[in-house]
């Protein structure tokens, strides 16, 4: 018997938005990868090569100088650290925006692209119909908003942490809903109202998930890496820093556990405070479609 797709209008507490969040990934997985990487991989490839650039550069003459034993008498000074706000580190940020501004627009395309179309799996060409209508949207509008939340950590904690709690859904307002910046905005404000705790738990856990797992293959790509470099020449701050930067573009792909989970809140939300799925279910009561599996887990 064929497994049950996952209904995205539905509430869910925290225990079924984690394993919602890994049954859709299982279903999804193959479709989900190819358009993340064929979307987004342009922009991943450009933060490797610049994130190489810039740790091969600023950390290079320092690794070379503590192998040799010249790190402690001064000489280190004005190489390593003069070149470490340099135009590498600001292309390295730039490529980093776009790579996760990229990497929440296919995902929130695909979760739309699923939405409108009863849970059909999109190709990459749907995604990226719907990617470029989008992308610059949510691009500029995560400015402010992502200034907003930098403000609110760097004068005082507990409102950045509260502000980045309410705009974790906001780029899928701006796309499931097609909304304007201000209206996009509020909208943030309004969902989560009743629902604060849980979603911070969730939005947590979910990037300590994420977090975890990509900080795995970060540690073991970067300790493999320097093994050899170690034993094959001193000089391993380039090797280093070149080829972590681009092995570690495999850890990316653990990001789509964070966004699906934050995703699936986004619906939780929008479902109590709206009630648009029972309403769906309703209507096409008498259609032929299983509209009322597992209704009862909303209660």
């Amino acid at each position: 018997m064929a497994e049950q797709k996952i209904e995205l209008r539905k509430i869910r507490d925290f225990g079924q938005n984690i394993n919602d969040s890994f049954v859709f990934l299982r279903q999804n997985l193959k479709p989900l990868l190819k358009s993340f990487f064929a979307i987004c991989g342009v922009f991943m490839l450009g933060q490797a090569i610049f994130t190489g650039i810039y740790q091969s550069h600023s950390m290079g003459g320092l690794m070379q100088q503590l192998f040799s034993g010249r790190a402690g008498n001064g000489a280190y000074r004005n190489s390593p650290y003069s070149s470490i706000f340099s135009i590498e580190y600001l292309m390295m940020m730039v490529f980093m925006f776009l790579t996760f501004t990229s990497m929440k627009v296919v995902l929130g395309a695909y979760l739309k692209f699923y939405l409108e179309h009863d849970g059909q799996q999109p190709g990459i060409e749907d995604i990226w119909n719907i990617y470029k209508k989008y992308f610059f949207r949510v691009f500029i509008y995560n400015i402010p908003i992502g200034l907003l939340t930098l403000l609110g950590l760097v004068f005082c904690v507990a409102p950045g942490i509260y502000l980045w709690t309410v705009f974790v859904p906001f780029t899928f307002v701006l796309m499931i809903e097609d909304e304007s910046l201000s209206n996009a905005f509020y909208r943030c404000f309004d969902i989560i109202k009743a629902t604060f705790w849980p979603a911070f738990f969730v939005y947590l856990i979910a990037f300590i998930i994420y977090y975890i797992s990509s900080g795995i293959i970060s540690v073991v790509v970067g300790l493999v890496v320097g093994l050899i470099s170690y034993f094959t020449t001193k000089d391993i701050g380039t090797t280093v820093g070149i080829t972590t930067s681009f092995l570690n573009i495999f850890s990316f792909t653990f990001y789509i556990i964070y966004y699906i989970s934050a995703g699936l809140q986004y619906f939780t939300m929008t479902e109590q405070r709206d009630g648009t799925g029972i309403l769906n279910r309703i209507d096409n009561i008498g259609t032929g479609s299983n509209n009322f599996d597992n209704i009862d887990e909303q209660y």
